[in-house]
């Protein structure tokens, strides 16, 4: 499908046009710190959810226009990156939700495969570095077991600070998630269940496999 070749071609160009070295493993290790005690805070404490909003009530320039702030440290165009890959996911959603997620999915779930082709990705350890290399967000391994993981995604691309609209955002992160562990492990059903569109200060995925 177009669409998936242009989200497809997006991440090729901003990976190319942008060099990730520049945050230190320790530098990483203490942003996930920091994230993680915001998921456990809002676990423990039963935070209350933001509001939900209808569609009429929400500002896609507001959707657009974000700036992720450990992105922008390693790149200041970051916006730019983001803005552009949300205007295509937000074109999608307002024509049709369940088209948009099945389009996203399979964009990532072929990235996914490709990185895995290139070998980029080789194990579970490379997922964190591949996610902050592409731009898609900090990646988080909580749990992990013979035969499930809990996996966060913080400053994600699909839903940083997006309203929340009473539905999950990330469709493109699940299908990589899916894709690469389905290649590391094995086959696996990825399900969303925490994101800022439902309201949460991160997003959260389980994954179960078969």
């Amino acid at each position: 499908m177009d669409y998936i070749n242009q989200i497809l071609d997006c991440h090729k160009y901003f990976k190319q046009s942008v060099e990730f070295n520049t945050m230190q493993e320790a530098e990483y290790s203490e942003l996930i710190r920091e994230w993680r005690g915001v998921y456990k805070s809002e676990l423990r404490d039963r935070k209350q959810l933001r509001k939900k909003v209808c569609n009429t009530e929400w500002d896609p320039e507001s959707y657009f226009n974000v700036r992720r702030p450990s992105f922008v440290k390693i790149s200041p165009d970051d916006h730019k990156y983001v803005r552009t890959f949300r205007m295509v996911s937000y074109g999608m959603l307002h024509y049709s939700p369940s088209l948009r997620t099945l389009i996203l999915r399979n964009a990532g779930y072929d990235l996914a495969h490709r990185l895995v082709e290139k070998k980029e990705i080789k194990d579970v350890d490379d997922l964190p570095v591949v996610f902050l290399n592409q731009k898609i967000g900090l990646l988080d391994i909580v749990n992990e077991s013979f035969n499930k993981m809990e996996i966060n995604l913080y400053e994600c691309i699909s839903c940083y600070n997006a309203p929340p609209i009473g539905r999950t955002l990330c469709d493109f992160e699940a299908g990589i998630i899916q894709g690469a562990l389905e290649t590391l492990i094995g086959a696996n059903v990825t399900k969303e269940i925490y994101c800022f569109g439902l309201g949460n200060s991160f997003c959260g995925f389980e994954v179960a496999f078969e």
